[in-house]
């Protein structure tokens, strides 16, 4: 009975410490994952952080762009209405002024063709307003001839 104990007694003190040896190391072991899922957690929420900052700064530089955009073409547009407009006023006095002038240049080679046909007759207003000029300048000439005598 002795051998018996002695057997006993030998094997349940090494599964005693081959247990505390297997529970330090499973604690020795969970502790790594553990402090591994910590590290992982923290850099996939430092990772979301990230995309969620460069996201919201992404919309509001858009937005600001869009509104800086929607400014410019606004003043380009009314810097552009109002050359428009300008430069339409412009052309249409210089049209006005040159409607004068062909006017005027018209009456002129009207006068000038007038008086260089050969055949004078009252058909030309020019040259009936002379002629009816002429004759009223004879008749204040005769009246003043009579006047004077």
């Amino acid at each position: 009975m002795q051998v018996q104990l002695n057997n006993q007694n030998q094997p349940t003190p090494p599964l005693a410490e081959k247990r505390k040896e297997r529970a330090k190391k499973r604690r020795s072991k969970l502790l790594v994952v553990n402090f591994i899922m910590l590290w992982l957690l923290l850099i996939v929420g430092g990772l979301y952080g990230a995309h969620t900052y460069m996201l919201h700064m992404e919309q509001k530089l858009s937005t600001k762009l869009s509104i800086e955009t929607e400014q410019k073409l606004l003043e380009l547009s009314t810097s552009y209405n109002q050359k428009l407009t300008e430069l339409d006023s412009s052309y249409n006095d210089r049209i006005a002024e040159l409607g004068k002038q062909i006017d005027e240049l018209n009456q002129l080679l009207t006068f000038v063709k007038d008086n260089s046909t050969n055949n004078n007759d009252n058909s030309n207003q020019l040259y009936s307003q002379i002629n009816e000029i002429k004759s009223q300048l004879q008749k204040l000439q005769k009246s003043m001839e009579l006047l004077k005598s």
